[in-house]
């Protein structure tokens, strides 16, 4: 990819015009395709398109109140219902003639009486259809002469009233009441609640008149709302300044909307001011440029525009919500030209800011935009939106930074970068290397991972919108008038057809009646059987023709009598008789429409195909979610659906949270996955990721602590900044490679470009968490939160982990620690864990049940040895080998003198014989792992002087054993043979025995003096002739005695090193002085040596001793291994590539006889 870019840079160096010129196109083309963009502002895209989430919508859309306004009329004197009457009169016709039928549907502010009357007497000329078992149990008793006669007399002194002129017809079609009980029933389809009637207007239970519009404009839709509202108040102040005493006032989900978008401008205007004027001056002082300041706009400007106009392609309709959403994520691509712009004044110029970024800046983008990428697989389409959005615009904008910005900036002049790093004293600090800092971050990040469990997410929608405290009252207010404070829960059955909606709506108003009869539910408001079903109409007109088969001919006998002996005129009930003498028959459902246009006005809805009936169910709120639960469970549960106000909301809650937690999952995977792929080893891929598992531990552990909630808003913002968290460790990780590989100090700029990304992100977000509106304080606070965690984890946690790699005591590690190599050791380790109490036991019970006997003290130092040889010959990637030189069996006893390397060489001589005493310092006698094991062995301190221990050690020897002494005292931090003390020969020479030399070779390197870390290799043991008290190779004195066995194991340790530190021996090393440095180089090292098969034969064509010269040595992987195998000669390798040449020259094992010059150089000394 470096390759591609700088190929494409070094094209257009020398045709700007052609350049400049795709620019423009592209610029214009871009243009044209976001202007034919359309934007939708559907909310409920955001839920995943299943079946049950689109019927929930659509009926939420078409059932709730959300497109009502409510208007109060209230009077100085509640009593004067007449100056409201006409107060309200006059406001109707005022907002009707400044309105039209594309802003309201309907108005409601009184019962039309004849209406009224007119849905009453269509009620009892098709009785037939509505009776039910109470009806006709009640009609079985009024059939009797003696009750008819009874029902036509009260029927005559009503019709004489005062109030038989209205109810006239209604009798007359009715008079033996059969319908009484569908009167009552008519009467809920009134104001009903906490409402009453005057004169046919609407009051509510304090005296207000009230006036409900409904609205043709969507609540969402602001903009034609704006306009609207404000003729409505127009309205409301006019008909005010024409009534004394009469105020308007009114409540609305409109208003809200118009509320928040409102508070949202003014917020985000003052919040924007503050932060551009800081953002400029960040910006200002970094840069002092307006050119470069322009070019940064202007990048992320162009990712804009290339992802709007890709959308149009893609997607024709696009949620402007996910738009708006993912306009956040101009806080991670301003990143890109940040580190380009940053890095381009510490560098020469463009090409070569290209060749050192381009690695951390396209892994920083290729993951983000993988990770958002996987948001289109899930099933909502406003996810989807948002995921293509913010993948393209990161695109976008790094395709500008990449092809456009350098040439922008190559003849620009440039100034030291570090003189105007606004952040550069603070952020240069090596917060890692403070213990105490990361000791306390890591007992923070433990301590919030535990409050991360309290953290929630906020449900209740109100709570994350703005409501001022007027609106608030309202809201109440109208909750209680029309639910008397019950929660309302709608119960919604749909059909393909009328017919259908309305067969599954009759059969689960059994189930409802259940619920209610059983307490759940305290009321049922909705159409009931006042719109029969065909089904229901075929099974009532049977009854009904059965029952006046029986019963017509003596009914109409005694209404003509006992009707003439009270007055009526024989024809009085003519209506009446001819609805019980028909044969009724089941009938079109149009017939219903003075009901459907009436009473089921608002139960039933016909959209897009479906029609919906919809039942109000009234019931204490602690009890909606399990009846709501219930219903949704029942058999038709296909058929209807059960929801509230909040339940649309829970499940977007719900779908956001399971959606992100999936995408949480599947951006952490594409992450990791790519972070490995091109990093190229395990190691780094979890210093760049647990960095930002930590800072998610952190925002939710923080979220958790300040209780602040999660929502539909922040959620989003809380996975973007942990994008942003991913740009920043892969920075930091990348510029820890290029520092550990070339030397260069670059780490600092980064530092500054994260410092400086995430101020521009924490004041432009930040600045929200003085917002007055509580979804834009939630930004704030969660920006605040988040950016916190992502900076401190990508300052602290990548520095020391690589640190722990790479680094010991402030210099490099000749070898680097890597995961194998910290298994295996974790593995040995923990195998010496597991024996040492059990050894530890079993000289302790020796020693304290029963007498010590030698028997004893045998048994526990063969299990030492047995023990020993186990651990010895199962070190992970260690062979070890057992050269016994003289076919020593130690049955005499002697004293054993051994080269000291590494804390295996106690266990590799422990392996030799089980008879044996060691002789140790106060370090090996006080140590904590093998300590007291020792102790149980007898083994003895030197510290106390070896004349004070003759007479302890001579009984030793008598009983046979041998005594173990490391001439050296400590251990060769280099593995070559330290200077001898003369303890071990005196020793020899008081006790006249044998000194037993053994040599090993390879422990050094496998588990080096300085690090506690085990490599590959190979472990030799190698046992040597006994030097008898009376040898004549060596002087008799055994002061003098030391010096010569110390030379003799110098020339014997030397053909060692000849004999096997070969090739093959340090290829292993050399490779590792490549890791860390990019899957490019130590791929290509790897392929070398295994393609020259560790360069053994050119390495053994060159001479021992010398000087040579190698050309073009590339990464200098033979020239290393070279000089480690020979190293008395000298090498010089020439290399012209600089980045190959430091990159060899800053190996940890390069050796004082290999020198890297450029051709230039003079290839000698």
């Amino acid at each position: 990819m470096t390759r591609f870019f700088l190929s494409v840079y070094d094209y257009f160096s020398s045709r700007k015009s052609l350049l400049f010129t795709l620019l423009l196109v592209l610029i214009a083309v871009f243009l044209g395709l976001a202007s034919q963009v359309r934007f939708t502002e559907d909310i409920s895209r955001f839920l995943p398109a299943d079946k049950t989430n689109e019927r929930i919508n659509r009926a939420y859309r078409y059932v709730t109140s959300s497109n009502k306004i409510t208007i109060y009329c209230a009077a100085t004197d509640s009593t004067d219902r007449e100056q409201q009457m006409r107060a309200v009169d006059a406001f109707v016709e005022r907002l009707q003639t400044a309105t039209d039928t594309t802003q309201v549907k309907h108005i409601l502010y009184k019962i039309d009486p004849a209406e009224m009357m007119s849905v009453a007497l269509f009620v009892v000329e098709n009785m037939p259809y509505y009776l039910d078992d109470d009806d006709y149990r009640r009609m079985d008793t009024l059939v009797t002469r003696e009750a008819l006669a009874r029902q036509l007399e009260i029927d005559r002194n009503i019709l004489t009233s005062s109030a038989g002129m209205m109810v006239r017809q209604h009798l007359l079609a009715d008079p033996l009441q059969l319908t009484a009980n569908l009167m009552s029933k008519l009467r809920d389809f009134q104001a009903g609640g906490r409402f009453d009637l005057y004169q046919d207007y609407i009051f509510s239970d304090d005296g207000q008149a009230l006036i409900v519009v409904d609205c043709a404009i969507p609540a969402s839709e602001t903009s034609a709302n704006k306009y609207f509202l404000k003729t409505l108040n127009a309205c409301m102040r006019e008909t005010e300044k024409a009534f004394d005493g009469i105020s308007f006032h009114s409540f609305g989900a409109a208003e809200i909307a118009l509320t928040n978008a409102g508070q949202i401008q003014r917020d985000t205007l003052l919040s924007s001011l503050f932060a551009v004027v800081i953002v400029l001056a960040l910006l200002i002082f970094t840069f002092r440029d307006g050119l470069k300041i322009g070019l940064i706009f202007a990048s992320v400007t162009f990712g804009g525009l290339f992802a709007l106009g890709l959308m149009h392609l893609i997607r024709g309709e696009v949620s402007i919500i996910a738009v708006g959403i993912s306009s956040i994520m101009f806080g991670i691509a301003i990143n890109y030209p940040l580190h380009f712009i940053g890095h381009h004044g510490s560098v020469p110029d463009s090409r070569f800011v290209i060749k050192d970024i381009i690695q951390p800046l396209t892994i920083g983008n290729i993951t983000t935009v993988g990770a958002f990428m996987s948001l289109i697989f899930i099933g909502s389409d406003a996810m989807c939106d948002l995921g293509w959005f913010a993948s393209l615009l990161l695109v976008g904008t790094i395709l500008f930074v990449l092809l456009f910005l350098p040439h922008l900036l190559s003849h620009r002049g440039r100034k030291p970068a570090s003189s105007h790093a606004p952040f550069g004293r603070f952020v240069d600090r090596p917060f890692e290397k403070n213990r105490w800092l990361v000791a306390t971050i890591i007992v923070v990040t433990v301590l919030l991972a535990f409050s991360g469990d309290e953290s929630h997410f906020e449900a209740d929608m109100r709570k994350i919108n703005y409501m001022t405290d007027t609106q608030q009252q309202e809201y109440e207010r109208m909750r209680g008038l029309l639910n008397d404070h019950h929660h309302v829960l709608y119960y919604v059955t749909e059909g393909d057809t009328p017919e259908a909606a309305l067969t599954a709506n009759e059969e689960s108003l059994a189930g409802l009646r259940e619920l209610l009869t059983a307490g759940e539910i305290s009321k049922i408001g909705g159409i009931g059987h006042f719109l029969p079903s065909p089904v229901r109409q075929t099974a009532q007109v049977k009854r009904w023709n059965d029952f006046w088969e029986r019963h017509r001919d003596s009914v109409r006998t005694y209404l003509a009598e006992e009707g003439e002996k009270l007055g009526f005129r024989a024809d009085a009930f003519h209506l009446f008789e001819e609805i019980i003498g028909r044969t009724w028959e089941k009938t079109a459902l149009s017939h219903f429409d003075p009901i459907k246009e009436t009473l089921a006005r608002n139960y039933v809805l016909e959209n897009d195909g479906k029609t919906m009936i919809v039942n109000l169910l009234y019931l204490d709120a602690d009890k909606a979610r399990s009846v709501e639960e219930k219903l949704n469970g029942q058999k038709n549960a296909s058929l209807s659906i059960a929801f509230d106000a909040g339940s649309i909301t829970r499940r977007m809650i719900a779908s956001l949270s399971d959606n992100f937690n999936y995408v949480l999952y599947i951006c952490g995977l594409i992450v990791f996955v790519f972070l490995l792929f091109s990093l190229g080893r395990l190691e780094l891929t979890l210093i760049a990721f647990t960095p930002l598992a930590l800072s998610w531990v952190w925002i939710l552990g923080l979220m958790g602590l300040f209780d602040i909630k999660f929502n539909i808003v922040n959620i989003i913002l809380a996975t973007f900044i942990f994008g942003q968290g991913d740009d920043y460790t892969i920075f930091m990780t990348e510029g820890l490679m290029y520092e550990y590989t070339y030397r260069r100090k670059t780490l600092s700029s980064y530092k500054n470009s994260i410092a400086l990304s995430a101020a521009i992100m924490f004041v432009g977000m930040g600045m929200l968490i003085f917002a007055k509106h509580p979804a834009l304080r939630s930004l704030g606070e969660v920006t605040v939160v988040g950016m916190l965690s992502v900076v401190v984890m990508a300052y602290v946690f990548p520095p020391f982990l690589f640190g722990l790699l790479t680094m010991r005591k402030g210099r490099k590690r000749l070898m680097p620690v890597t995961l194998k190599n910290l298994l295996s050791t974790a593995y040995a380790f923990l195998v010496f864990l597991v024996a040492s109490p059990f050894i530890t036991l079993a000289g302790w019970g020796m020693a304290t049940f029963g007498r010590t006997t030698e028997k004893k003290k045998m048994a526990y130092h063969r299990l030492l040895h047995r023990i020993a040889r186990f651990v010895i010959y199962r070190i992970p990637q260690v062979k070890t080998t057992f050269s016994n030189l003289s076919g020593e069996t130690f049955e005499r006893p002697g004293v054993i003198i051994c080269n000291h390397q590494s804390h295996l060489d106690l266990m590799c001589i422990m392996m030799l014989t089980p008879k044996l005493i060691i002789l140790t310092n106060d370090w090996v006698w006080n140590s904590p792992f093998y300590g007291r094991l020792i102790r149980y062995a007898d083994f003895y301190p030197v510290s106390s002087g070896i004349e004070q221990m003759i007479d302890r050690l001579r009984d030793a020897v008598d009983r046979g054993y041998s005594i173990v002494i490391f001439p050296e005292g400590t251990r060769s931090a280099d593995c070559s043979i330290l200077r001898f003390h003369r303890g071990a020969f005196y020793l020899a020479e008081q006790l006249q025995i044998d000194i037993i030399p053994v040599m090993i070779h390879g422990v050094g390197h496998v588990l080096p003096k300085q690090e506690f870390m085990l490599r590959k290799g190979e472990i030799r043991i190698q046992v040597m002739p006994r030097i008898t008290p009376d040898d004549a190779r060596f002087s008799p004195n055994y002061s003098q005695r030391a010096k010569e066995v110390r030379q003799f194991y110098r020339r014997e340790y030397e053909a060692v090193c000849r004999k096997y530190e070969t090739s093959d021996y340090y290829a292993d090393l050399v490779k590792h002085n490549y890791i860390y440095k990019g899957p490019a180089v130590e791929r290509e090292v790897r392929a070398n040596l295994r393609k020259h098969h560790n360069y053994v034969a050119e390495i053994a064509a060159l001479p021992d001793e010398g000087e040579v010269t190698i050309e073009n040595t590339g990464y200098g992987e033979f020239a290393l291994l070279l000089a480690l195998v020979k190293k008395k000669l000298q090498i010089i390798a020439v290399e012209p590539d600089d980045d190959k040449r430091e990159l060899a020259e800053n190996c940890a094992s390069v050796p004082p006889n290999l020198r890297y010059v450029a051709p230039t150089h003079e290839h000698c000394r």
